[in-house]
């Protein structure tokens, strides 16, 4: 843990007749060079080549596997997920840090393949604490773009882990420490355009939340429509057929998205600065892809950025922390208080108390590879059946009230509060 909020820098240099681009930050007094975030080309290469050279790497790209697997989860239609492991008993904090640090965002960019536009989620925690559990639930929180599941997630973790603690303390008086998670719980709705190959549904991609205030606060576009479909159309043609080289004529300058895949930070790059030959100034626009890197559209700059920006954004959030105006909360960054207000302060997360006698079963589950998840991970495809003391009662799938202990490697799932040394098994 750092004593200071790290201060980034991004910072193009040439040396000779190569250009560099790298990525470092300073933090407690040392400056820390990204082994993630560095490209090297030709001094007279356009600034596009850094990110065409790596964007590959830093896309995420599905396997034929998990491609297969994302097929059977639409044509199932499964929207409930359950995260699992059962050696994680008395270890809380790190399950569950490692499930929202890595599984849960890597299951939301699934869902943002294949045409999705939106990705609403919640989760759900069961805590086991003094021969009881409870189930910790957060709101639902839609995410726009995919720049954003990191964060999401993040603020969720955050909240969803406090209210645990405050719970705890509370009703009773133990610590994180004294308890175990062994079941996180996703549900996951999403919003697809089927038409997504039309140009107007293109349109409605948005800009991540770390850019969207800025945007707002720098005025609307002074473009014509014409103008920007034939910028659009100048833009697909030559980045299809010339890798990004663009023609001396093309008086505008356009800029990138990238994201570091250490620090998850957001930051905008130069991907085509053409001279200014006329007394007004180039327009600016910013290149937005989909999660696949497929161009959507452009989004007109009011100002040009500077390479620089995203330090002397992190700079100004260090010293000036933001607060919401109704918990009076304090955030570190605009849209991380976006988020929580979006969570309305947590108002809509619940706690429910589950009877230790219930066993859930879950036919016909889609059992995912660990070596995706780190973690098992189950698609609950059916209905839930209820047994309590002998009875069997089938009920609706309520995600509301569900309870987790046991998981049967295979295609049924037996979910039990019962603390058994192995997993139920069904014939």
């Amino acid at each position: 843990m750092h004593d200071e909020e790290p201060i980034s820098s991004f910072v193009f240099s040439s040396v000779g007749d190569q250009q560099t681009f790298h990525h470092q930050w300073l933090v407690d007094g040392q400056l820390h060079e990204c082994s993630t975030c560095y490209s090297s080309i030709d001094a007279d290469e356009p600034p596009s080549q850094h990110w065409l050279q790596c964007g590959e790497e830093q896309r995420p790209q599905l396997s034929k596997q998990q491609q297969a697997v994302l097929d059977i989860i639409e044509a199932r239609q499964i929207e409930t997920f359950f995260i699992c492991d059962e050696s994680a008993k008395d270890k809380l904090e790190h399950f569950m840090a490692e499930t929202c640090a890595r599984a849960v965002p890597e299951l939301l960019r699934w869902m943002f393949h294949n045409g999705s536009q939106r990705v609403e989620f919640n989760l759900a925690c069961y805590v086991n604490v003094l021969d009881q559990v409870h189930i910790f639930q957060s709101g639902t929180l839609g995410v726009q773009h995919h720049y954003d599941i990191e964060e999401c997630v993040s603020v969720i973790y955050e909240m969803i882990t406090q209210r645990i603690e405050n719970y705890l303390a509370s009703s009773h008086n133990v610590g994180l420490d004294e308890c175990s998670i062994t079941r996180i719980r996703i549900q996951v709705k999403r919003m697809r355009d089927d038409n997504n190959e039309s140009e107007g549904s293109s349109l409605d991609l948005p800009l991540p939340l770390q850019l969207r205030h800025e945007a707002a606060s720098s005025g609307s576009s002074n473009t014509s429509e014409s103008e920007l479909a034939s910028l659009r159309a100048a833009y697909v043609k030559h980045q299809r057929e010339c890798h990004g080289y663009f023609p001396s004529n093309m008086r505008v300058n356009l800029y990138g998205l990238q994201q570091c895949q250490t620090t998850k930070e957001l930051y905008v790059v130069p991907y085509h600065i053409s001279e200014t030959l006329q007394q007004q100034p180039n327009k600016n626009f910013l290149i937005l892809n989909n999660i696949m890197g497929q161009f959507q559209r452009l989004h007109e700059l009011q100002t040009p950025i500077a390479s620089s920006n995203s330090s002397s954004r992190s700079r100004s959030q260090s010293r000036s922390p933001l607060q919401c105006r109704r918990c009076r909360t304090q955030f570190k960054s605009r849209s991380r208080l976006q988020i929580h207000q979006q969570l309305r302060c947590g108002q809509d997360f619940s706690v429910d108390s589950i009877h230790p006698d219930i066993i859930e079963i879950y036919e016909q589950c889609l059992p995912i590879s660990r070596s995706v998840f780190q973690y098992a991970c189950y698609g609950i495809t059916k209905p839930k059946t209820v047994m309590r003391k002998g009875q069997f009662v089938p009920i609706e799938c309520d995600w509301r009230s569900k309870s987790s202990v046991q998981v049967q490697h295979g295609p049924c799932v037996v979910i039990s509060n019962s603390q058994l040394s192995s997993p139920c098994k069904l014939s």
